[in-house]
């Protein structure tokens, strides 16, 4: 049937919103468009910027034809702390009435500004013994609040807030897929997820994107922005391009994600002895730099993917009308896919 909301996702450099239906087994994209962030975006606190918020989003929904009024809307990764801890084999009553005391020791903030939720990741066999893994998210209450309003002035209804990590999983990861890695590099940040059998194990915001890049090459080869867009889109960190000189200014770059791909996979090494990493998922715009997956597999030993939320959609309709760009919308398709 016919979904009953669309996934709104308020991005950095970006609002994107997609629309799907799902019947029979069949996913059908019905809508999408995206328009740019105006300056300031949603973290800013400016009543003026916050509005322009609220129109582009509008604008958006014209442009994608979306007539409903109810959305699921993403989170900012970097406004969501998010904590993996291990507790004893409590019952779920047990847990209900312990998690706000357990939270208190790992997340940042007092437990009283924050909106608190947690899932059970894995659970030891048997009735006794063994640890617990449980996810905690904790979204700042005047932060959730700033974005039910930005919605609410689009005239919209929204019905969940929900993390880019657990968007991403939703739209990437399929029930018997092994442990991936999700690694959706936009313009500001780079936003890691480590998912198995549809959770969300481990998450990092690493302040490094696809701007990033651009800054370099103008630098290096003081080139304005536009031409220095063109050099990473053609070039990338191919090194049998331009003689390698402009692989040569990105690798330092990339070598920063690298670093932390490596962490995250010895993390899951460390905690899940039985979810070992087995593929890395690309995404976002900068999935399409050119090399990029070459790069990661290179320095990884790990197998690399693109990352396309429609790969299982109905090839019919719009998909044929913006080929390969399933991979920057997956934010918005994981919230549209939201039972």
């Amino acid at each position: 049937m016919a979904s009953n909301l669309f996934g709104l996702d308020i991005g950095r450099s970006f609002i994107k919103v997609v629309q799907t239906d799902v019947s029979r087994g069949k996913k059908i994209l019905t809508n999408c468009a995206a328009v740019p962030t105006p300056i300031g975006g949603i973290q800013s606190e400016s009543p003026v910027d916050l509005a322009k918020i609220s129109d582009a989003i509008i604008d958006c929904l014209d442009r994608a034809k979306i007539n409903l009024d109810k959305c699921a809307v993403s989170l900012i990764e970097s406004q969501v702390v998010s904590r993996l801890i291990e507790l004893p084999n409590l019952t779920d009553k047990e847990l209900f009435a312990a998690i706000h005391w357990e939270a208190e020791q790992y997340i940042p903030l007092p437990i009283t500004d924050v909106n608190l939720q947690y899932k059970i990741v894995s659970r030891p066999e048997g009735s006794a013994g063994g640890k617990l893994n449980v996810l905690l998210v904790a979204v700042p209450k005047r932060v959730i609040e700033k974005y039910l309003n930005v919605v609410r002035n689009a005239k919209l209804r929204p019905q969940a807030l929900e993390t880019e990590s657990a968007a991403l999983t939703r739209a990437l990861t399929r029930p018997g897929d092994p442990a991936t890695i999700i690694v959706s590099m936009g313009a500001v940040s780079t936003e890691l997820v480590v998912a198995s059998d549809g959770n969300v194990l481990f998450t990092r915001s690493i302040a490094t994107g696809g701007l990033s890049l651009t800054k370099s090459i103008m630098a290096e080869f003081n080139l304005p922005v536009k031409q220095a867009e063109e050099y990473k889109q053609t070039y990338g960190i191919l090194e049998d391009k331009l003689s390698g000189k402009v692989a040569a200014v990105l690798k330092p770059i990339m070598d920063i994600l690298i670093s932390e791909i490596l962490k995250a996979i010895e993390f899951t090494h460390t905690y899940f002895q039985k979810s070992q990493v087995a593929r890395i998922v690309v995404c976002g715009g900068g999935a399409y730099l050119p090399g990029f997956s070459e790069f990661l597999a290179e320095r990884t030993s790990i197998e690399v993917n693109m990352g396309d939320p429609w790969a299982d959609f109905s090839k019919e309709g719009l998909i044929l009308k913006v080929p390969g760009q399933g991979s920057v919308y997956a934010v918005a398709t994981g919230l549209a896919l939201r039972s």
